[in-house]
């Protein structure tokens, strides 16, 4: 019950700050590091006088539009590769192996910041960078249940009456692997809230179109003044926590 309130209030209170305050984008100093309950601004201004919630509300909104379809494209593209296996079991495995290893000894913050670094500063590079430093994991999961589901007695049949493996893969693996992408899916989410909010610290540009500063670009540039304005820190970190808290907490529901 108060997980659901908490969630509600967090989304309710995006979703009303979009709709009804500006975009943060703008510099007004003679309305700079405003305290909280000011007039036409509840929780106060940044030293830059833009509104500490609007900051928040477009910051979480372009993390979402982030870490959703990242997370949705690493399982995509894990999925397709794992297929791989499928179709061309011993080609597949020769030239995988090898790959998913160095993939999965190489720290994903690390893989992630070399793929940051040679693509331009923009949202479609912080999904190419998620993809690259998760997809192994996510791979490694995906081929454990596929050999699973391989024992099937519906696998055997199937391919007793001639069954090509596409043909396996849309009727067998993709309707059996549906709760695994759930719990993929989920439990991924909150590991990419953290990471764009890193990449955001640093200062890369993870806002989606014109929306304002991403939640860590909002804390990298207010932690020097947090005695004059605390909520220029506080909103943001708040707004990291409860994404992650909200959506483990979800991971956790499937689980169960």
């Amino acid at each position: 019950m108060l997980l659901n309130s908490i969630r509600i209030l967090f989304f309710g209170t995006i979703v009303w700050g979009i709709l009804s305050l500006p975009v943060p984008s703008y510099v007004d100093l003679t309305n700079n590091n405003l305290p909280f309950f000011s007039d036409g601004f509840l929780f106060g201004t940044d030293r830059l006088g833009r509104n500490n919630l609007a900051l928040f509300c477009y910051g979480s909104m372009s993390t979402i539009l982030i870490v959703v379809p990242a997370r949705l494209l690493t399982i995509l593209f894990s999925f397709l590769v794992s297929t791989l296996t499928l179709i061309f079991p011993k080609r597949s495995d020769f030239f995988l192996s090898g790959f998913v290893s160095v993939s999965l000894a190489i720290p994903s913050l690390l893989s992630a910041l070399i793929v940051i670094s040679i693509l331009p500063n923009n949202p479609v590079s912080i999904m190419i960078a998620i993809l690259v430093s998760d997809w192994a994991v996510v791979y490694e999961s995906l081929t454990a249940k596929i050999r699973e589901i391989q024992t099937s007695p519906y696998i055997a049949a199937s391919l007793c009456f001639g069954a090509k493996p596409f043909h396996l893969i849309f009727l067998h693996y993709l309707p059996a692997l549906r709760s695994m992408f759930q719990f993929l899916f989920f439990s991924g989410l909150p590991t990419v809230v953290m990471t764009t909010a890193l990449f955001s610290y640093l200062g890369i540009q993870t806002s989606v179109g014109d929306t304002g500063p991403g939640l860590g670009e909002q804390i990298s540039f207010s932690k020097d003044y947090f005695d004059k304005s605390p909520f220029s820190v506080l909103l943001p970190i708040i707004a990291i926590l409860t994404l992650v808290y909200s959506l483990g907490s979800r991971n956790q529901k499937h689980e169960t």
